[in-house]
């Protein structure tokens, strides 16, 4: 474990579209499975934009008041809009891909929805929450099969593990925590971040043998790589911004973070040093999203403002 100096060994400069200022945040990007699409999400609902050229190509309206997440299912035929009303509902609308038609509306939490995860087999979904609760439920049925309770503020991320066995949350309390995906039994707690961690991502499968990685970023301004199985800190960096969402390249070997700068960073996963920086958007990026086709990454953030980088 080791704390690294970063150093910019590489300028990426992005494209990037700038609405009004008066323009809600986008906090949600997912990229269509034949990579020609990009969905985003927003307090304006649902938009579905052509790629590269970012054309509106439809718009879907949603009840959620503001789309915190979108998720589509490893089969490419459903879509998970999260998001609610503060204080009062955390709500998941499935939606049908590409149709955008309404198939079930799941109103399980008692505050806002942050994040919504498919398990690997598609057969079940996760939800990060505002009420301090992680939930399971049934892909097929919208059923809850099982929730989570000992996060003591609001959850702001969560993800599958990739056997689908594991589950890691993490939130406000600056706490990650590695649950048992079917029973919901807490099976540890890392807590070395010292702020909020805002988002969690776990990288793709190296090897059939490799242990999975998790990386987390903070408010602490770092970004850690963690062996959740036996509760490693393997390395981390701080950076110069503090890190507001992660995603990993398919490729596993870019860890991508979008920062409060505007700034998108790319380090080396094995060293944490940065690889390159993208002046990607004015301000804070809150949603990255990696093409499945290509090495072409798309993000977006306050104001409505939008880019595109490689």
């Amino acid at each position: 474990m080791r704390n690294v100096s970063i150093a910019l060994s590489l300028l990426i400069v992005a494209t990037a579209i700038q609405p009004s200022d008066a323009a809600p945040p986008i906090t949600a990007a997912v990229f269509s499975p034949d990579g020609k699409q990009v969905v985003i999400g927003s307090q304006n609902g649902i938009e579905v934009r052509s790629w590269p050229e970012l054309r509106v190509v439809a718009t879907w309206k949603s009840e959620l008041g503001h789309v915190h997440d979108l998720a589509l299912s490893p089969d490419g035929k459903r879509l998970l809009a999260a998001g609610g009303a503060p204080a009062e509902e955390g709500v998941v609308e499935v939606l049908d891909w590409p149709s955008g038609k309404l198939s079930r509306r799941v109103a399980d939490h008692t505050d806002l929805v942050y994040r919504a995860v498919w398990s690997p087999d598609g057969k079940h979904w996760a939800t990060a929450s505002a009420d301090g609760t992680c939930a399971v439920f049934d892909a097929d049925t919208g059923r809850r099969q099982v929730r989570y309770e000992g996060h003591s503020r609001p959850v702001l991320a969560v993800c599958y593990l990739d056997d689908g066995k594991t589950i890691a949350s993490a939130g406000v309390d600056q706490t990650l925590r590695l649950w048992e995906s079917a029973t919901g039994k807490h099976l540890r707690t890392l807590d070395n971040h010292t702020g909020i961690i805002n988002d969690l991502a776990v990288r793709p499968a190296q090897s059939a043998e490799a242990r999975a990685v998790i990386a987390s970023v903070s408010e602490d301004r770092t970004v850690r790589l963690w062996q959740p199985s036996i509760g490693r800190l393997m390395r981390f960096a701080r950076l110069p911004s503090i890190p507001r969402v992660v995603a990993w390249s398919n490729d596993g070997q870019r860890l991508l973070v979008g920062c409060n700068d505007g700034r998108l960073r790319s380090l080396d996963p094995e060293t944490v040093e940065m690889t390159a920086e993208t002046v990607g958007i004015t301000n804070r990026i809150f949603a990255i999203a990696t093409s499945p086709t290509s090495e072409s990454i798309f993000l977006a953030g306050e104001f409505g403002e939008i880019g595109s980088a490689k």
